[in-house]
């Protein structure tokens, strides 16, 4: 049953990354940082990116991935990322029941409706070519992280010593990959190195490795110069202590807003429950430690002067986590069938939900599809100044949904990058376009984003 699930799950992304071309930064990673030139190999790409890591961001790993992508025929990054998905979803099933390999249908469904479900903003974190190496991959990376923590807090183990450095470079990967996901991954492994020694158990070796290898990562991340260039360009006018609160508010809303308040209080339900049966403290600790981190990687965006919707992904994993460990806790037989039927009624809700995304995003990938046929016609007679259209898609499944098309504005960088893609000296649209979408209408033209002519 898991089999087919997952294989179904793998088909169905597959098909919706196949369906979701270039977007935004697509354009832009396809050119060095350190040149301008049309990236040629994996020497350029690094090279792109150590200039990338002094003057804009410290995310290494993470934009070489991005980057790297572009070099490739986009079936490689398709198949690779409707991958990396089913793996997040196994590994939060493995954070759940660390000792057992043989999975649990309902729960992994359960899992994957949650990180389908939930996320504001699916397109862009799962689906964009750049989004989804910045969020899915980041975040997968960090729970993979955390799997052996689990183990170990299940039933204590040792490594080979040839192993130690396989865990200091998980560490490292993971606390490298992004801010706020990273946050909760040292919020998570700090309190499990402090309960391990709260109860008299000896810190093993492999978990100091991967704990050194993740702060490493962080402070490589954090500490990177491009991080204080981008905060020198744009200093905020208001003070420090108005600057904090706006940002706690804003972190504290993007937490409850889309489904994460459905998830804070299905933690809050289930852990009451399982705290009523009296179990030992270390079942307590697990689900109470994944929800700190997520409340950890939600509040680390304080520091931050702006908190996309995108990266609410770790938080929103994190909290997933931390409910799946509280079921798998309460397993029961009258549990399992609340939970069969609860799985039953929400994948017929996500099945309707995935008709529109699909829906959604391909007609958004024909009319960029019919967009970029034009362009390359012009191209082809000669033209080097090319107005068009916007395209402006319905669905958060859909990646381009909340992120920038092309706008009036060649000088726009959004413009710039894409008329740097195909060659031109300027691109630029004079219209935004629509498709019918029930129950949907689209007010680009009246908001004036792009005017109607």
């Amino acid at each position: 049953m898991v089999v087919v699930m997952t294989t179904v799950i793998f088909l169905a992304m597959f098909m919706l990354n196949t369906l979701t071309p270039y977007v935004a930064d697509d354009y832009t990673f396809a050119f060095s940082y350190a040149t301008g030139e049309r990236l040629s190999g994996v020497f350029s790409v690094l090279e792109s990116q150590w200039f990338h890591y002094f003057h804009w961001s410290g995310r290494f790993i993470i934009k070489c991935l991005a980057q790297g992508f572009t070099l490739l025929p986009k079936v490689v990054f398709n198949i690779l990322n409707a991958a990396v998905y089913v793996g997040l979803g196994l590994s939060i099933h493995r954070l759940a029941l660390p000792q057992r390999y043989v999975y649990s249908p309902v729960v992994l469904a359960l899992i994957y409706l949650s990180i389908w479900m939930v996320s504001p903003v699916f397109g862009q974190t799962n689906l964009w070519m750049c989004g989804s190496c910045n969020y899915l991959w980041a975040t997968f990376f960090c729970v993979s992280a955390l799997i052996p923590y689990a183990r170990y807090l299940s039933q204590p183990f040792t490594a080979y010593r040839w192993q130690l450095p396989l865990y200091f470079l998980g560490g490292l990967v993971a606390g490298w990959a992004s801010e706020n996901t990273s946050a909760g991954l040292l919020v998570a492994l700090v309190l499990c190195c402090g309960f391990f020694f709260w109860q008299n158990k000896r810190i093993p070796l492999w978990a100091c490795w991967e704990l050194a290898g993740a702060l490493l990562g962080f402070a490589l991340l954090i500490l990177a110069p491009g991080n204080y260039n981008r905060q020198d360009t744009s200093p905020d006018p208001r003070g420090p202590l108005t600057i904090l609160a706006v940002r706690f508010l804003t972190a504290l809303d993007k937490l409850i807003s889309s489904g994460g308040i459905w998830l804070l209080c299905l933690f809050a339900i289930l852990f009451c429950m399982l705290a009523m049966q009296k179990p030992n403290i270390t079942t307590l600790f697990w689900p109470a430690t994944l929800f700190f981190a997520a409340i950890g990687a939600n509040f680390a965006m304080i520091l931050s002067p702006v908190y996309y919707d995108r990266s609410t992904h770790g938080v929103f994993t994190f909290l997933t986590a931390a409910c799946a460990v509280c079921v798998v806790q309460l397993s029961s037989c009258q549990m399992n069938r609340i939970l069969s039927a609860a799985a039953a009624g929400l994948a017929m809700v996500a099945s309707v939900q995935f008709v529109w995304a699909v829906y959604d995003i391909s007609s958004f990938f024909l009319m960029k599809q019919t967009r970029e046929d034009i362009i390359l016609s012009c191209i082809s007679t000669g033209e080097s100044n090319i107005e068009t259209y916007a395209i402006e898609p319905y669905t958060r499944w859909c990646a381009g949904w909340g992120l920038p098309d092309l706008r009036e504005s060649s000088e726009d960088w959004v413009c710039v990058d894409t008329a740097r893609y195909y060659g031109l000296d300027s691109i630029s649209a004079n219209e935004a376009r629509t498709y019918p979408f029930p129950g949907k209408t689209n007010t680009a033209f009246e908001t004036g984003e792009i005017g109607d002519s």
